[in-house]
């Protein structure tokens, strides 16, 4: 097979060249790209149900469109030719050309294992409602970004594709567009197309569901991933401009057709604000269609590539250009006393914009002003999800300073700077009935993760039975009550069982509690029918290794035991530690803010311990990477963490409460 010389056109080679591809790569890449399909090419694009062209219409725009038929509706009679027996979906419809001699761009897709193969050529001829197209360069592409589907038998005779004018306002329109992780999009060069390079592209493109984005000013945008480094389809786009999306519910069979004008943005403040993103790329629409059977195939709930864990939404990237250094303005919306101790605070967004979606069981993270500069600290959120609000329930603790700091003078309407919701103290998603267990302020997250059961039983998931058992002293320091016993009375699936362990003179067992004692496994199992639980343990520590100890002895298995602590500890067994690795037996810490350097031993402990033992402050919560108020900028040298911290630090910055030197010159900025 020959080699096509100079496969890349001027478009692609600017991109190429913003983007410091080396010359060296994009010279050994050229040997990829061939005009002659390699046999197992051939025999992918014969075994398809389904493939997507890129064929202009009348005016030169570009269109992507689906063809489908059960395997052989394609047929490769040479190397250098592709047959196609079945009308591309909406071609007649959008006049899309497919005279001898018009340029054809195809990508093969086989969402049932992630292989994907790309053409580009001319037709050759149309006879008998076949279209044979003539190879001008044919290459391969990286399963990246392509979730996994099944996809059942075409129909020999599927219904007819409808079309109607649409807009971003039509309900259906924006609900595929937002809920898309998968599209298609076809692109052109300038000028003449005279095959080979000057032609045009089908491409593919996936994501997270909600990486496609909807702006306000009409216009719609998408992350460009790190891939092959060709350009294809953002050469086209510096070229020529002119762009097709084809957006499908795999569901429905629904699609929506965009066409229109797309343009590069390669600003670095707006690029780091998308996880994983490169560049972005933003489409002017000028026609918009949503179409029926359009996708004459029924598919079965994708399986997302594994690496879209790494990229983000455009959700969370309009949440995080909220923020200034991880953190954004909140008000305190309203405060309510919920015991002589506790108090919630709501907290709204001061900029009224949407709040960064959580699970009930997450904490979030605050930044509170005061004259000396701001504490960091984190606190459970006390609710499920609801969309437009936090709410934190703190306890006053005597000798707490932030907690005595927002009890005592903050107000309504006063501002605090949160963080992102995060934490692993979350229900699992079984099916067996859930104790929950909590001691004083430990009611947090249990009241949390109560209302998103709530919440997810009323969204039709199936009921799970709850056992929620509180222990406090009395009556004056229980919080939620009135909450937690209206909901027992709605709700059949909530066992409440309530424990004073020194009841005030007005508290009335059988009113106020169910229990005068205080929690402990003979307690439990008179509450417990027998059966197979979740445990979920939140409270004061003795609370917990009780609880916990207890819970292992009768032959619990840990896996089905769960728990948080509000500050450093584990319980029981070591939980997996990371791989290990070889330390150097001493470090140079130099602590950069501060001008100070330090010595780090095996004995030293984390970077942490170690700028604290030099005299210095530094800032920190949990002591166990659960927060990220210690997340500080890694200026040079190399950390290990012993033990995976579950915030996972922004890039460049390191957890110093559970880091260790791994090389022999580490410098923090502290």
């Amino acid at each position: 097979m020959k080699k096509i010389p100079g496969v890349f056109h001027i478009g692609e080679r600017a991109v190429q060249a913003r983007a410091e591809v080396p010359d060296e790569w994009l010279a050994q890449s050229e040997s990829f790209v061939r005009t002659e399909m390699p046999e197992q090419h051939r025999d992918f694009f014969e075994n398809l149900p389904m493939l997507f062209l890129a064929l202009l219409d009348r005016t030169g725009r570009p269109w992507c469109v689906p063809a489908f038929g059960a395997p052989g509706f394609v047929v490769s009679p040479a190397p250098d030719r592709l047959e196609l027996r079945s009308t591309p979906v909406l071609a007649d419809e959008l006049e899309l050309d497919r005279s001898t001699g018009a340029s054809v761009g195809i990508v093969g897709i086989d969402l049932s294992n992630r292989r994907r193969n790309r053409m580009n050529g001319r037709v050759q001829q149309i006879a008998g409602g076949a279209m044979t197209i003539q190879v001008d360069q044919s290459f391969g592409n990286c399963p990246q970004y392509i979730q996994m589907r099944a996809l059942s038998a075409v129909r020999s005779e599927p219904k007819p594709a409808s079309r109607r004018r649409a807009n971003l306002r039509d309900p259906e329109v924006r609900r595929i567009i937002e809920a898309s992780d998968t599209f298609f999009i076809a692109s052109r060069a300038a000028g003449s197309l005279d095959g080979g390079s000057a032609g045009i592209d089908a491409s593919h493109r996936g994501g997270r569901p909600g990486f496609l984005g909807i702006n306000e000013d009409g216009t719609l945008s998408f992350p460009d991933f790190s891939g092959n480094r060709f350009f294809n389809t953002l050469g086209n786009i510096e070229s020529d401009g002119r762009v097709s999306l084809f957006i499908p519910d795999f569901e429905t069979g629904c699609a929506v057709l965009v066409t229109g004008r797309g343009t590069i943005d390669w600003d670095s403040e707006r690029v780091s604000s998308f996880e994983g993103a490169e560049r972005i790329v933003d489409v002017v629409p000028e026609e918009i269609w949503y179409a029926t059977a359009a996708v004459p195939v029924n598919a079965s709930a994708p399986e997302p590539w594994p690496g879209l864990d790494n990229t983000g939404t455009w959700t969370g990237a309009r949440l995080a250009a909220l923020k200034t250094g991880g953190y954004r303005r909140f008000q305190i919306a309203a405060k309510w006393r919920e015991s002589d101790t506790i108090t919630s605070f709501y907290l709204a967004p001061a900029d009224g914009g949407p709040i960064e979606p959580h699970v009930a069981g997450h904490f979030l993270p605050l930044r509170i002003p005061q004259k000396d500069g701001a504490i960091l600290r984190s606190y459970t959120i006390s609710q499920g999800p609801n969309g437009k609000d936090y709410r934190l329930s703190i306890k006053r603790e005597e000798h707490g300073v932030s907690s005595r700091l927002l009890h005592d003078h903050f107000s309504s309407g006063d501002i605090i700077e949160v963080g992102s919701p995060s934490g692993d103290f979350v229900l699992d998603d079984g099916t067996q009935p859930i104790v929950m267990l909590s001691g004083g302020v430990g009611i947090t997250p249990m009241i949390a993760m109560l209302d998103g059961q709530v919440a997810a039983v009323k969204d039709g998931a199936p009921k799970r039975e709850v056992y929620f058992i509180h222990a406090t002293q009395n009556s004056a320091t229980q919080a939620f009550r009135k909450e937690l016993i209206a909901l027992a009375r709605r709700y059949d699936w909530l066992h409440l069982f309530v424990a004073y362990s020194a009841p005030l003179k007005d508290d009335k067992l059988g009113d106020t509690h169910d229990l005068e004692t205080r929690l402990s496994m003979d307690v439990l199992s008179r509450l417990l029918p027998f059966g197979g639980y979740q445990f979920y343990l939140c409270g004061p520590e003795a609370f917990m290794r009780s609880l916990y100890s207890g819970l292992r002895d009768i032959g619990v298995d840990r896996s089905h035991i769960h728990y948080e602590f509000f500050g450093a500890g584990e319980l029981g067994e070591s939980e997996e530690s990371v791989p290990a690795v070889v330390l150097p037996e001493r470090a140079n810490i130099t602590l950069a803010r501060s001008g100070v350097q330090a010595e780090w031993t095996h004995q030293s402990g984390t970077l942490l311990e170690t700028a604290e033992a030099a005299g210095l402050k530094p800032n920190f919560n949990c002591r166990s990477g659960k927060c990220g108020a210690c997340a500080t900028r890694l200026v040079s040298g190399a950390v290990h963490y012993q033990r995976s911290p579950v915030i996972t630090p922004a890039k460049g910055e390191v957890l110093t409460c559970c880091a260790v030197p791994m090389s022999e010159d580490v410098q923090i900025d502290i």
